[in-house]
């Protein structure tokens, strides 16, 4: 039997990762940059409405009423220039603004901060056009040399915003404002936290992802080993050994998961009580759209443990570790725990088929009859060649609960018949079947007070019956076939 856990795990856990890392690194870049240009515009409009509010009547309207009838080297030469560029220049002190432009309807530049701009056409510039049009436009420049409060600054990262001015009257766009504003700290600081935001989950994920992969490797090799050990004793200890293997397997597999699983839920539930702890900051830095994205995808991760918890739970279900003694219980829920088992122990072209009615309480060892209903459906596939099913029914024979488990293969020829529950007898090659199966199964029912008995007819198939003895009244109506 091969176990591929360490493969499976590696694989389903590379995909993951690498999905979630390059959604996180993408999403959040996107949303960093986005966030940013959003609260700059709206500072370069609010910077725009003040010059707008102190000079634009005073001082930009008669400029734009000159310029229309003056010639761009006349424009540069204009009495007001000084004065206003003295203005502009006590606004622009203090705040982030590196540079501020005026254009009339026709695009030409009547004031810029840089003098020596102002006289150029820039009809042809899309933000001009899309301002012009009534439109806001912004975007994110790298400048190498930039001249501001006419000195030239080198490497800066520049928001730059263009904003029609109205007519308040009229409504009509009489000219445009653009503004850049220096936002080069605040873009390293976004990239730094970027940085280390994707460093931290891709060290949390690298660890959570050593800390299983070796737990998981090591109950892989605790597995073999036990079902090694379990071949070669197979013959000497028959059922106790058995059962005693099968119990150690499941319990090896839930013990190795569990206490990875406890402290990995533990760290990622911590992680998002700390990414909380920071939304605060986060949301007065205007970034808490990535905190509660950050909060989303460990909620996934969260999500997948848990599914990994239930698996274990389905596996100690399967054996009922902590009930092996005799109790009362419902052989329904037990034949669909066991469907479950065997369902990813056989090959996808064999179905199971479920056909259960409402049973009565029996008062059995749940984890023997686990074992000995796992055993004759397995056997059950294996006996079909090419597509078929196996069908396990329960329902109420008087006095006596009946479970039957019946297969469409090959049946079983007849010289075979008599030996099929002789200890060590065995239709398989050597070093796969023991001949222990069926003789344990015969004698776990027959512990219980039941029997088991066998129906074949060669090419059609075999069935399989046990009955138990009778403990409580049934109730319900008869389920329908349900078909896995």
């Amino acid at each position: 039997m091969h176990f591929r856990l360490v493969r499976y795990f590696t694989l389903t856990s590379m995909i993951f990762f690498v999905l979630v890392g390059g959604l996180l690194a993408y999403f959040y870049g996107g949303m960093a940059l986005s966030n940013m240009l959003e609260l700059q515009e709206s500072a370069n409009v609010n910077q725009t409405r003040v010059f707008a509010n102190q000079l634009w009547d005073s001082d930009f309207a008669p400029l734009l009423a000159d310029a229309a009838d003056m010639a761009s080297p006349e424009l540069k030469k204009h009495s007001r220039l000084r004065e206003i560029h003295r203005r502009v220049l006590d606004l622009m002190g203090g705040s982030t603004t590196y540079k501020i432009k005026v254009y009339d309807p026709r695009g030409r530049t009547v004031y810029s901060s840089e003098l020596a701009q102002i006289g150029e056409d820039k009809g042809g510039n899309a933000g001009v056009r899309g301002a012009l049009a009534g439109e806001t436009r912004t975007e994110l420049v790298h400048r190498d040399r930039f001249s501001a409060f006419e000195q030239v600054v080198e490497d800066r990262d520049l928001i730059q915003t263009y904003l029609p001015k109205r007519d308040p009257a009229t409504g009509d766009v009489v000219g445009v404002f653009e503004i850049y504003s220096d936002v080069t700290p605040f873009l390293a600081e976004t990239k730094k936290t970027e940085r280390v935001l994707l460093t931290a989950v891709v060290a949390s994920f690298g660890v959570l992802y050593l800390a299983l992969f070796f737990i998981i490797r090591h109950a892989q090799r605790i597995i073999r080993r036990q079902a090694e050990e379990r071949e070669t004793a197979q013959q000497h200890l028959a059922q106790a050994e058995k059962m005693a293997s099968l119990g150690q397997l499941v319990a090896g597999v839930a013990h190795q998961l569990n206490t990875p699983l406890a402290f990995s839920h533990n760290n990622v539930d911590l992680a998002i009580r700390s990414v909380h702890g920071f939304e605060p900051t986060l949301r007065a830095a205007g970034r808490h759209r990535e905190a509660g994205m950050v909060r989303q995808m460990l909620g996934d991760v969260l999500q997948g443990l848990e599914q990994m918890k239930e698996l274990v739970q389905n596996l100690r279900d399967f054996t009922r570790l902590d009930r092996s003694k005799v109790v009362a219980a419902d052989l329904n829920a037990t034949l669909r725990t066991v469907a479950y088992i065997a369902r990813n122990a056989i090959p996808p072209r064999i179905r199971i088929v479920e056909d259960y009615s409402p049973l009565p309480p029996v008062e059995c060892n749940a984890s023997q009859l686990n074992q000995v209903f796992l055993n004759l459906i397995t056997n059950g596939a294996e006996a079909i060649i090419g597509d078929g099913q196996v069908t396990v029914r329960s329902h109420i024979d008087g006095e006596r609960v009946c479970v039957a488990v019946a297969d469409d293969g090959t049946g079983i020829p007849d010289e075979v018949l008599p030996h099929v529950f002789d200890r060590y007898f065995s239709t398989k090659p050597k070093g796969v079947g023991t001949g222990l199966g069926l003789p344990i199964a015969r004698d776990i029912v027959r512990s219980h007070g039941g029997d088991i008995a066998v129906s074949t007819r060669v090419g059609a198939g075999t069935v399989f019956t046990i009955t138990l003895p009778q403990r409580g009244a049934g109730d319900g109506t008869r389920s329908k076939p349900n078909e896995i």
